[in-house]
C-alpha cells in the first residue's frame, strides 16, 4: 500500500458496522475527528483519564458520555490513540495494553512511540495508522464545508486479514477520504512529520521573524515590517498550493517578484543544514531530544516562550489585529 492514494470509493464504512470505536483523548485531534466520526455514523465511546479534566466537560458537553480509558478499550473493536506523544507510553501500559481484545484493531495518530518503541502493542491485535495531515479544527471545519483534509494511512500489523479496510474506515469517516489518503510506513509518517515541524514550520517561522526584525532594525514601521513579514505570505501560500509554484511564480505574480523568487531566494536557504537535520531526525536524535526534553519538564521550551511571548513581533501582531482586525 506504499504511495498508494485512497479515495472514498476504496473505503468501506460498513466494516464498523455494529463495531464499536474508542477514541482514546478528547483533545486538539480527538475532540474534532471524533465530532466527524460521529456524524459519519460510527458508535462512538470516549476515553478519558479522569473527569476532572477539562476534556471530560467537553466530551459531556459534545453529547458524549465519556468513560475510564481502561473501560472504553475493554469494550472497543477499534482503539484509536489521540493523545500526545510523551505521556501515551505511560498510559498505554496503564490503561490500554492489557485491556485490547484479541482481534481487536489498535489505531495510532502518530507512530512515534511505535516506531521509537516507546510502546510494543501485543501480537494478537491489528496496529495501524491514520492522520489527517492538518489542525484538528481545519479537520474538523473541512468536514462539514463537505470537503476533508489528506491523510496518510499505514498498517503496522495485520492479525485479521482487514486491518486495510479497517484503517480506510477510519480515514474515510474523518472525511480524508473525500480528498484522498497516501499509504506509507510508520516511519515515514513519523520522521517526516518530524522533519517537516522542524525544517519547514520552525524554517518559516524564523523566516518571519528574521523579516520582521531586519525590516525594524533598519527603520521601517513595525506594522507595516509585521505585514511583509506575515501577513504577505499568508496571501499567496494558498494560491501556490491550488495552482503549484511555478505557475504562481511565472504567471500570477510581479516579473519583480518572479526575478526576486529565482535569484535570492536560495541564498536564505542552508542546504547543508535541512540535510543535516534530515538525517538527524533519521537517526532518531530529534525523538531522543525531544523525549529528553519532556523527562526535564520542558525547561528549554518554556524559556523560549517566554522569551517569544515578549518579542517585539509578537507584541505588533497583537496590535495588529486590535487596529486591522482578523482578515
Amino acid at each position: 500500500m506504499e504511495n498508494q492514494i485512497f479515495l472514498d470509493k476504496d473505503a468501506d464504512l460498513g466494516v464498523l458496522e455494529n463495531k464499536r470505536v474508542a477514541i482514546i483523548g478528547y483533545g486538539i485531534q480527538g475532540r474534532p475527528q471524533a465530532l466527524c466520526m460521529r456524524d459519519s455514523g460510527v458508535d462512538l465511546l470516549i476515553g478519558i483519564g479522569s473527569p476532572d479534566r477539562p476534556s471530560w466537560a467537553a466530551a459531556v458537553e459534545d453529547g458524549f458520555e465519556p468513560v475510564s480509558i481502561s473501560e472504553a478499550t475493554a469494550q472497543a473493536d477499534l482503539t484509536y490513540i489521540l493523545l500526545a506523544d510523551p505521556p501515551q507510553p505511560e498510559i498505554y501500559y496503564e490503561s490500554i495494553h492489557n485491556n485490547l481484545k484479541p482481534n481487536s484493531t489498535l489505531a495510532f495518530c502518530h507512530g512515534f512511540n511505535v516506531l521509537y518503541g516507546a510502546i510494543t502493542p501485543p501480537d494478537n491485535v491489528n496496529v495501524v495508522l491514520f492522520v489527517p495531515n492538518g489542525p484538528g479544527h481545519t479537520v474538523r471545519q473541512k468536514y462539514l464545508d463537505g470537503s476533508g483534509i489528506y491523510g496518510a494511512i499505514s498498517v503496522e500489523q495485520d492479525v485479521t486479514g482487514n486491518a486495510v479496510d479497517m484503517v480506510l474506515a477510519l480515514a474515510k469517516s474523518v472525511g480524508s477520504l473525500r480528498v484522498g489518503s497516501v499509504g506509507v510506513t510508520f516511519q515515514q509518517e513519523t520522521e517526516g512529520d518530524n522533519f517537516e515541524e522542524q525544517v519547514l514550520y520552525g524554517g518559516v517561522i524564523h523566516l518571519m521573524k528574521a523579516t520582521f526584525d531586519t525590516m525594524v532594525a533598519g527603520g521601517y514601521p513595525p506594522h507595516f515590517a509585521y505585514a511583509k513579514a506575515i501577513r504577505s505570505l499568508r496571501t499567496v501560500v494558498d494560491v501556490m498550493d491550488d495552482i503549484g509554484i511555478e505557475e504562481y511564480i511565472s504567471r500570477r505574480s510581479s516579473r519583480t517578484c518572479e526575478f526576486a523568487v529565482r535569484t535570492s531566494g536560495p541564498r536564505v536557504v542552508n542546504y547543508e543544514e535541512v540535510q543535516n537535520i534530515f538525517d538527524e531526525t533519521e537517526r532518531g536524535e530529534f525523538a531522543a531530544n525531544w523525549m529528553h526534553e519532556w523527562a526535564l519538564g520542558m525547561p528549554r521550551l518554556h524559556r523560549m516562550r517566554r522569551t517569544g511571548a515578549d518579542s517585539q513581533m509578537e507584541q505588533t501582531g497583537r496590535e495588529w489585529r486590535d487596529q486591522f482586525g482578523e482578515g
